[in-house]
């Protein structure tokens, strides 16, 4: 069989990219609800019209356990959607990527600080940088988008079940669904380090598991996934996807089949760029 050719980060980049105009992050604070200070990099397109109000997207990192990164990080799916935030820059929008309480570079108390609580605190930092983001005078704040991949996946699920009309629309990229099916597989010993073990406290598994909680959904979503995907399997999305589709709600759902948990191929990351593009377009922009 012929050997795949290395792709390199900008065959996976649209062509219309200026890198002059590549744009280097503020790192900024605000309060989260219990009063703590949320470490963020804010992204402002250069030359902004700030007399004017500019539509605006919240970025969740994944694993529940990195950090955002400023510029083009070795972890190569950190540099691919650096890469993408710096080209929707040039589309007019503000990005903030929220290093919520769980993320790692500030301390234990921080870096612990979502124990026995996933999509709990850790969200309500998220939702206040959806306040820091309305402080701005330059952005519209009825349209501010939110998306995310794996665990980041799974907080743009929250943000619609637990905060249904504070986003105005959601991407979800290979989010875990049900911390329950999750556990199973494939992931035992992360999950119970954090939350115990399903059987000790099934109301907590439950309470934060998007799946039993998609009736209070009202705003737009995007899921996306590869088939192949070992750490959170397709099943995940699929799932999710019915329950969507039988209660009713708004869901587009696009699978990459042979894509893994972090999309490789350049053709499927052009196209998934692609498609969370025109999402965001017609929810932030064309309204």
């Amino acid at each position: 069989m012929p050997t795949a050719k290395p792709v390199r980060l900008s065959d996976s980049m649209p062509a219309a990219m200026d890198r002059a105009v590549f744009v280097e992050p503020e790192m900024v604070s605000y309060a989260g609800p219990d009063g703590q200070k949320v470490p963020a990099w804010l992204f402002v397109p250069k030359n902004l019209d700030r007399a004017k109000k500019h539509p605006a997207i919240v970025w969740i990192h994944g694993d529940g356990v990195n950090q955002g990164y400023d510029g083009w990080h070795v972890q190569r799916n950190y540099a691919v959607y650096y890469s993408f935030h710096q080209y929707l820059l040039q589309h007019g929008y503000v990005v903030l990527a929220v290093d919520y309480r769980g993320s790692i570079g500030y301390g234990r108390g921080w870096r612990q600080g979502h124990y026995r609580d996933l999509g709990g605190k850790d969200y309500g930092d998220i939702a206040a940088g959806a306040a820091y983001l309305k402080t701005l005078g330059y952005v519209d704040t009825d349209r501010i988008g939110i998306w995310g991949l794996s665990y980041g996946g799974f907080m743009a699920l929250q943000a619609l079940t637990v905060t249904p009309d504070l986003f105005r629309c959601a991407v979800d990229v290979a989010g875990v669904e049900d911390w329950n099916d999750w556990y199973r597989d494939p992931g035992g010993p992360w999950i119970r380090g954090r939350m115990g073990r399903p059987e000790d406290d099934p109301e907590l598994y439950r309470r934060l598991s998007p799946i039993y909680h998609v009736n209070e959904i009202t705003r737009p979503l995007l899921v996306l996934h590869g088939t192949s995907d070992v750490n959170v399997p397709f099943f995940e999305s699929v799932r999710l996807i019915d329950a969507l589709k039988r209660a009713g709600k708004p869901v587009q759902f696009v699978m990459y089949p042979g894509e893994f948990h972090y999309f490789h191929r350049a053709h499927a990351l052009r196209d998934a760029w692609g498609e969370v593009e025109r999402f965001f377009a017609g929810h932030l922009i064309g309204h």
